[in-house]
């Protein structure tokens, strides 16, 4: 059995039951319900209500034909014990702050009534219930344990809302190498453009983190049905770049962002001396930059992405805006050094056997043979740094085999023990590597800022989108800074003695020995610079000239 998807899935053409599960990932009062956490934000919850008619008749038919269903519930304990103090702070900012008391009960706290599943979507008996304190479901959760115990291989994604807790388990489970499919009717934003994006996004680069498709298709696939009702208005539509999907008729005039105006949440142009003019909010949210708890981490600057004969340009699968932020990235890198910042780079490569590729890796030209060797397989030509990011001796290398790059890795660990608490990200690709690190950052309590002009991806949409949806919410995932905003702020700090104690710290010795110094010691001064806002922010249409 195989379903009509794009692309199509799954990859082995072999639907079995005992080895298929639904995610139906937090339907409940809090995100689709009257008075809980996303109405209280101002947000029409009949878009998040959506998907509960088609669920109902794809829980019917898998619970039928003996498939496995899982219900995630997002939520905290009462004592907010395990809630990141950004992520309480944000949604305070938007009049919907986790644990203060609501229409539903303290907002996200487990226990409470807006907590709940929905009436509509109970789960059955002997279904499992996940509960989770984050974004992801795999984040302090027992859900990978859960899956391989029962020998899951192939997992179908519906619930909300698509752009923030169903994607980021999608992108989680693909680099885990389960084979991911999500439905179209059986998914929704808060925000159209941000679903539609996340729709493309899936497919990309070859179905990078899955396959679309509607829930009739799925029906037909098991062998179900399919009520009329599925059917009725569904659409083929073509979302750009190729990608197409079988979805409910789009409203008219909502679609996604096509140009700056649309993105642009609430920059904050007044701040405080050494913090970032951001949008949402001034960055960081608990004051000023500080260079001995941040790290500057860049992405995959490596041939097989930017370069014209790498991998992934020979195959189609041009970054054009990402080759552009190239100077603007190595100026970052060479500012944010001086100031004595940490610094990460990580960069994707496989086994030349693809032993640790992720099934939806095999849809992209990974182990490819092109100009620079086989395409993002370690120790290729393409696989190297490029050399204006060539990492210094002392600094942070993450080898990963994933787009997240937490995954698999010692990023986390590293970034603790060099007592890093806030990051600053730039990179490529943007909607899909950058997006998912981002993302597991967020769920494991960093602070996150992302350098518009220092990040790209293949197409407008995708990119602009992919920025907005790091700053939905007020911040869902962090804020979004040009790097000139970034260095303005650098350039206000009084650097010289952390710089010092941070030199002083690598080598052994008391920061005391700092005493005495010169106040400029260590400081690189050569960064000057006025900051402009509003559109500058977003690089006026740098894709103008992209072969679409």
């Amino acid at each position: 059995m195989a379903v009509r998807a794009f692309p199509p899935w799954p990859l082995d053409g072999c639907l079995e039951p005992d080895k298929t599960a639904l995610l139906a990932i937090d339907m409940q009062i809090d995100f689709c319900g009257k008075g809980g956490y996303v109405d209280s934000m101002g947000y029409d919850i009949s878009m998040t209500r959506a998907p509960i008619e088609p669920l109902k008749v794809v829980f019917q038919a898998l619970r039928q034909k003996g498939y496995h269903i899982i219900h995630t519930r997002e939520g905290h304990k009462p004592s907010l014990a395990d809630c990141p103090d950004n992520k309480r702070w944000r949604s305070r900012q938007i009049g919907a702050g986790i644990g203060d008391p609501g229409p539903c009960g303290r907002v996200l706290v487990r226990g409470e009534p807006g907590w709940n599943l929905i009436e509509e979507l109970q789960p059955a008996e002997g279904e499992e219930v996940l509960d989770k304190p984050g974004k992801g479901s795999f984040v302090a959760t027992d859900l990978h344990l859960i899956l391989q115990k029962k020998r899951i291989k192939k997992l179908i994604f519906a619930g909300i809302t698509t752009d923030v807790c169903v994607s980021t388990t999608m992108r989680e489970a693909n680099d885990l190498g389960y084979d991911c499919l999500l439905l179209s009717d059986c998914t929704a934003a808060t925000d159209y453009g941000n679903y539609l994006a996340t729709l493309k996004t899936t497919q990309a680069y070859g179905g990078a983190l899955g396959s679309v498709a509607s829930a009739a298709d799925l029906l037909r696939g098991i062998g179900f049905d399919c009520p009329e009702a599925l059917e009725r208005n569904l659409v083929e539509v073509d979302l750009g770049n190729g990608i197409k999907v079988r979805m409910p008729q789009p409203p008219s005039g909502l679609g996604m962002p096509k140009t700056v105006s649309d993105i642009i949440v609430a920059p904050k142009t007044s701040v405080s001396k050494g913090a970032v003019a951001a949008d949402p909010y001034a960055w960081p949210f608990d004051g000023c930059i500080q260079p001995a708890k941040t790290a500057l981490l860049a992405m995959n600057f490596q041939p097989d992405f930017l370069a014209a004969e790498g991998g992934m340009p020979s195959a189609g699968y041009k970054i054009d805006s990402g080759v552009r932020v190239l100077e603007t990235s190595a100026k970052v890198l060479r500012h944010m050094r001086d100031a004595g910042f940490r610094i990460v780079h990580a960069r994707l490569g496989f086994a030349r056997n693809l032993s640790d590729c992720p099934q939806r890796g095999k849809r992209f030209p990974a182990g490819a043979q092109g100009p620079l060797g086989q395409c993002l397989v370690r120790g290729e030509k393409g696989w190297e740094f490029l050399p204006e990011f060539t990492p210094l001796p002392d600094e942070l290398v993450i080898e990963k085999c994933g787009h997240g790059a937490f995954h698999l890795t010692s990023l986390e660990l590293g970034l603790q023990s060099l007592g890093v608490t806030h990051l600053v990200v730039m990179g490529v690709p943007t909607d899909v590597c950058v997006h998912t690190t981002l993302r597991q950052a967020n769920d494991r309590g960093f602070e996150c800022l992302l350098l518009s002009d220092c990040t790209g991806t293949t197409a407008q949409d995708t990119q602009l989108s992919a920025l907005k949806q790091v700053k939905m919410q007020h911040g869902v995932f962090g804020a979004v800074a040009t790097s000139e905003a970034l260095l303005t702020a650098v350039s206000q700090l009084d650097t010289a003695g952390e710089w010092v104690d941070l030199e002083f710290e690598r080598a052994g010795i008391p920061s005391e020995a700092c005493d005495g110094l010169p106040s400029n010691w260590g400081r690189s001064s050569d960064f000057e610079s006025e900051m402009n806002w509003g559109a500058d922010m977003y690089p006026e249409n740098p894709w103008a000239d992209v072969d679409r």
